[in-house]
């Protein structure tokens, strides 16, 4: 599916989906849209941004996403670790066999993109809702307490970006840091798929993860991108009311 006719809000629906959003500042999203459930099943979708400011929403399944150029926030707004085993771009992109469902994001640049987290499935429910702890009610607020450095020198931040060393998978991760509890992010290396990820703690050094960010394959890559608590969380809410 291709669009270029300006700004644009695109549902991907149901189904393994390619969508290219073109010019414009364009809302793009690969699930039934911002106030529907999640598509249940497998759904794994190929977002693409193009020029503009865009609004990418990270739906059910596994998906790809691309913001291209302009300063772009990748907005989480579900979260499932079920598996699926279906590929949008066949050819493109490694086959998906029997892995949980992470998404991945291509070209996230720290200089001027954002993550923000927002579902309806997770925690805190609802229009207003927002999964980082103490992050506010509404996305659009950065989190209260943020971290870059050192895993040992944490103490229970509610977002923590590890930069001293990589790990085998989250819950190694998890485990090397103090403090951390439901409802917090982790920002890690993993030294084995060569990717920083993003991954969401459900409990005392368990997590799950959500993207993986290709272009990191070392730790000195992600310690360089510098991320800070404005690149974590900070909303689309003031896009989302706008009409094209």
């Amino acid at each position: 599916m291709i669009d270029s006719s300006g700004n644009d809000w695109i549902d991907a629906r149901a189904g393994n989906v390619q969508i290219y959003g073109e010019d414009g500042s364009d809302y793009i999203c690969g699930d039934n849209g911002r106030d529907k459930p999640p598509i249940v099943g497998e759904d794994n979708d190929y977002l693409s941004g193009g020029k503009g400011d865009d609004v990418l929403f990270v739906g059910d399944g596994r998906d790809w996403l691309k913001g291209g150029e302009g300063r772009d926030t990748f907005l989480f707004q579900f979260h499932n670790p079920m598996p699926g085993d279906h590929n949008p771009m066949p050819g493109i992109f490694p086959k998906q066999g029997p892995a949980p469902d992470i998404s991945t994001i291509l070209d996230f640049d720290p200089a001027q993109d954002t993550f923000a987290f927002d579902p309806m499935d997770l925690y805190n429910g609802g229009f207003s809702a927002n999964f980082i702890n103490h992050a506010s009610v509404r996305s659009g607020f950065p989190v209260d307490t943020f971290y870059s450095g050192a895993a040992s020198g944490t103490n229970g931040e509610y977002v923590v970006v590890i930069t001293d060393r990589s790990f085998a998978d989250g819950s190694a991760a998890a485990s090397a840091i103090s403090g951390e509890a439901a409802g917090d992010i982790l920002v890690y290396h993993d030294y084995k798929t060569q990717t920083a990820n993003l991954a969401y703690v459900t409990s005392e050094n368990s997590v799950d993860e959500l993207v993986h960010l290709t272009g990191v394959q070392t730790v000195d890559d992600l310690a360089h991108m510098h991320l800070t608590d404005c690149n974590i969380c900070r909303g689309p809410y003031i896009l989302a009311d706008a009409r094209f």
